[in-house]
């Protein structure tokens, strides 16, 4: 028996014990905050070392056996207590690292909670027509409602976004739709394009008791419409190798705009000359992704698709908070009166990317008016803040796709004229660290004793806790901006 613990410990040596310890550690850290570049290749190394340890262990096991007869009474007594020893730490660590993981499935927002919702909750679904010219959104909606069993009236939850070739093959999708099952509840799904032009993917969320569903994000007014538009004839003028994108947003006001206006007739759409009146209802924008500014995108609007009587309504009895605040579009929106406002509205959208206006309203928020179509100057993104300080002096903030950039924004004539704000090089480093923070993220300016001050963060790729920042200082309204020191946080 003794000999047994002998060669057991030396198979169970210190070294695989703490080799295994490292890998159970390793794979929490794993599960807990992801990094597959980082963490997998040295659990790969180890797992393969241990293998092939107790491979080589297994088929020289008769020389392990020999070697253990020739140890010395106190090798063997000694081994005895390690091969426990080995076991209970072995048995242990298994033990906790079960336990952890369970706990870590359980987190909000850890890589493993995740990827066991996607377990759950998504579904790949294989096409067998991709020409979404040919078989409209209609045939595409039911190919997806034969495998998940889609509600009869979907919503929108969010903007819906569309690329395709000029074969009609999906290059792109994003619709988040949400409706109301046979049992009551409220399903909602995220539908998206996959590498594979013949696949998408659906993730299906938890069914809700109750939603906040609004008709002006009805998803059938931009299914009826592009089933009813030529796409072909529409693109025909557009480059041929280019990638064409259809934006919906739901019951949208265009003012008394009419530029890429088009009405959708019995016999097909017809361009807008004039306005007498508001334009306002559905919209499906059909365009050129990234080429919005040379090329005017076609918004279609089906007259014989009525709008909500309650957006009118909402509308009249809008009540205006001053500063930043949202609309019901989650567009951004700053009132300096209760009269006077400044709102980015989406223009149009590509994946991921979004090109924005600038609009101002007099009459706190009936009527606006398009001050700036491109304010950006042809740049996409995602906007995310807006502030202005008077009549004219106003900032906007346009976060890049990556979420790694951000660039704000000025104006000193109530946007008419928007340009990007420099900062000077600040030559310092923070935490007493070599790395490199090429893209702090520029937040928006507030005012302080006449001066007003920015707070740039470090590129969020770093590791930098959010609380350590730049400081800069205006005192000419924003035209130039002095750097003034670096703000620590604590690392914890």
């Amino acid at each position: 028996m003794k000999n047994n613990f002998s060669a057991k410990a030396l198979v169970l040596n210190p070294i695989i014990v703490i080799l295994y310890i490292i890998f159970c550690s390793i794979l929490l850290n794993f599960f807990e905050y992801g990094g597959t570049a980082r963490r997998v290749p040295v659990l790969i190394v180890i797992a393969g070392s241990l293998l092939v340890w107790f491979l080589l262990c297994l088929f020289f096991r008769k020389r392990i056996r020999k070697r253990a007869l020739d140890q010395s009474d106190t090798f063997r007594k000694m081994s005895a207590y390690w091969f426990w020893f080995a076991v209970v730490s072995l048995i242990g660590m298994t033990v906790y690292t079960g336990f952890q993981t369970y706990q870590i499935s359980q987190w909000w927002g850890t890589p493993l909670h995740r990827k066991i919702r996607e377990w759950q909750t998504e579904t790949t679904i294989d096409l067998e027509e991709t020409d979404i010219i040919s078989q409209g959104l209609d045939g595409l909606l039911a190919e997806i409602d034969a495998e998940i069993d889609l509600p009869e009236k979907l919503y929108a939850y969010s903007t819906v976004e569309l690329e395709f070739n000029r074969n009609g093959d999906i290059e792109s999708l994003y619709m988040p739709v949400v409706g109301e099952n046979e049992e009551g509840l409220f399903e909602s799904f995220l539908i998206t394009s996959t590498s594979n032009t013949n696949q998408l993917t659906v993730l299906r969320n938890e069914p809700q008791d109750t939603y906040d569903t609004d008709e002006d994000w009805l998803l059938s007014p931009l299914v009826d419409t592009v089933d009813q538009l030529p796409i072909s004839e529409l693109i025909k003028e557009w480059p041929e190798e280019e990638i064409f994108g259809i934006y919906y947003a739901g019951y949208r006001t265009w003012g008394y705009n009419t530029e890429g206006i088009y009405y959708v007739e019995d016999n097909g759409p017809v361009a807008l000359e004039t306005a007498n009146d508001e334009i306002i209802g559905y919209t499906v924008s059909l365009f050129l992704p990234g080429r919005t500014n040379d090329t005017t995108p076609m918004r279609f609007i089906d007259r014989s698709l009525s709008g909500p009587a309650e957006s009118q309504a909402r509308e009249t009895e809008r009540e205006v908070s001053l500063g930043y605040q949202l609309d019901d579009r989650q567009q951004e929106v700053y009132f300096l009166t209760k009269e006077l406002g400044y709102r980015l509205t989406v223009t149009d959208a590509a994946t991921g990317s979004r090109w924005y206006g600038l609009d101002r309203t007099a009459d706190g928020g009936m009527i606006w008016e398009t001050v700036n179509p491109d304010p950006f100057d042809g740049r996409s993104g995602e906007s995310s803040g807006i502030v202005f300080f008077d009549e004219a002096l106003g900032f906007f903030i346009l976060s890049m796709r990556s979420q790694s950039e951000a660039i704000l924004f000025r104006t000193d004539d109530a946007g008419e004229v928007v340009s990007a704000v420099e900062f000077p090089d600040p030559d310092v480093s923070m935490n007493d660290s070599e790395e490199d923070v090429s893209s702090p993220i520029p937040q928006l300016p507030y005012e302080e004793n006449g001066s007003l001050f920015v707070r740039l963060y470090p590129n969020p790729t770093s590791e930098y806790m959010h609380d350590t920042y730049y400081l800069y200082q205006s005192d000419d309204a924003g035209t130039t901006w002095n750097f003034v020191e670096v703000i620590e946080g604590s690392e914890d």
